[in-house]
């Protein structure tokens, strides 16, 4: 049996979905005789480590050598596009919605050539493949029609965040081609339980298709050790990226050492983006002498860990717009560390009163400040949010639990057949 596991970049880049997928495929290599893995781009001559996987690079190069006249023909020629704007909710007097459905259905149709493709090239059988994508994209809109051609391949896929709150990432709001893609789905993986209710809430007549999928990390084999020196240390970690709202991190920090001058206050934020050098520079700058800002960039998930193990961290700070489910946040109560996070998509279901604190999606500095100074002065209460984030990690996002069973899920998808 064979699966194609379509990513962004997996295995060309690290971090992002290569902190899920490098562990989910030992998994799914342990389950089905062959993995192919189909990355959308190469970003990184070297890939990160992908032992018993079948890199296919051909999908990536044919994506990027098409430009944006050749997917306007390839889009304008498929029935994909013809069916994509007549579905009932299409934004017809929006140019924007326009060019973004050709720009899809393109990717689209190259997607359902490639796929004929792949199996004529590979010899394989559409009966004995599952085909499997990990963002419910323009891939999974390809794969979809292909089964026209090939009514015997089996298809599912993975929800995250931009694949389902379209009112949160596009404007106008809507997701090309869903009606014409969901008929042809045979499961779809939220990755929360939010996720899952706004793609019901959406299309309700498909929710017997949809089951939430955790996600997970593994177990890092230690505790990050609280702070013992009377400093309270927050941690962040994301790109540097609007919707992450870093700037509202960086003045909440700021208005709490104001609020409290008697505290000493260290924040150190992970991970890059533009504005890095402007923020240490600010925080030099505007802060007061009891709190201090470190920026050291992107960190690697065993520099993470190791930054972890090493340093002491009382706090993990998420003030997102939206949110999916934060491998960040995951990362972070893996090692016992409490988190303060806006209460917006995943965030609600890995952040409870048993490992840290919930904040508005548009939270005041007074808010946010208040519920740092509780946990400042509620150091019992801090200790039982430490072991709470422990126990939530082995309860919900044990990577090794969640990816076994996810793996032997997709084995079945295709026995039951």
């Amino acid at each position: 049996m064979n699966l194609i596991l379509f990513t962004a970049s997996f295995p060309y880049v690290q971090g992002g979905e290569s902190n899920f997928l490098s562990v989910e495929t030992q998994h799914l290599s342990g389950v089905f005789d062959r993995v192919f893995v189909v990355p959308e781009t190469i970003k990184d001559s070297n890939p990160v480590d992908h032992t018993g996987l079948m890199v296919d690079t051909d999908y990536a190069h044919a994506l990027a050598s098409t430009g944006m006249m050749d997917l306007f023909r390839l889009a304008v020629s498929s029935r994909i596009f013809h069916r994509g704007f007549r579905e009932s909710g299409f934004p017809r007097f929006s140019f924007s919605a326009w060019r973004r459905l050709i720009a899809f259905s393109g990717k689209a149709e190259l997607t359902r050539r490639w796929v004929h493709d792949f199996l004529r090239k590979q010899n394989l059988n559409s009966r004995d493949c599952l085909f499997y994508t990990y963002w419910f994209d323009h891939a999974t809109t390809g794969i979809a029609s292909a089964r026209e051609q090939h009514p015997d391949l089996r298809l599912v896929t993975r929800a995250h965040g931009y694949d389902i709150y379209e009112e949160e990432y596009y404007d106008p709001p809507f997701f090309p081609c869903r009606q014409t893609t969901l008929p042809w789905i045979d499961r779809i993986f939220p990755d929360s339980q939010a996720g899952a209710a706004h793609l019901k809430k959406r299309h309700p007549e498909f929710s017997p298709r949809m089951e939430i999928s955790l996600l997970g990390v593994v177990d890092p084999g230690f505790q990050t050790r609280a702070s013992s020196d009377g400093v309270f240390r927050i941690v962040s970690c994301s790109m540097i990226r609007p919707e992450k709202r870093i700037g509202l991190i960086f003045e909440a920090v700021k208005y709490a050492a104001e609020r409290r001058p008697s505290q000493r206050f260290e924040w150190t934020h992970i991970g890059s983006g533009g504005l890095r050098d402007e923020f240490q520079k600010r925080a030099a700058q505007e802060y007061p002498s009891n709190a201090s800002a470190h920026f050291p960039g992107y960190s690697d998930h065993a520099a993470l860990m190791r930054m972890y193990r090493e340093q002491p961290f009382d706090l993990f700070m998420n003030l997102s717009e939206t949110e999916g489910t934060p491998v960040s946040i995951m990362e972070a109560i893996s090692c016992g560390i409490p988190v303060l996070a806006t209460a917006v998509g995943g965030n609600k279901e890995i952040v409870s009163e048993r490992n840290g604190l919930l904040v508005g999606k548009n939270p005041a500095l007074d808010e946010i400040s208040s519920a740092i100074f509780h946990l400042i002065d509620n150091p019992d209460e801090m200790m039982n949010k430490r072991l709470g984030s422990r126990q939530v990690w082995e309860a919900q996002y044990n990577a090794r639990l969640n990816f076994s069973k996810f793996s032997q899920t997709l084995k079945q998808i295709r026995l039951n057949d």
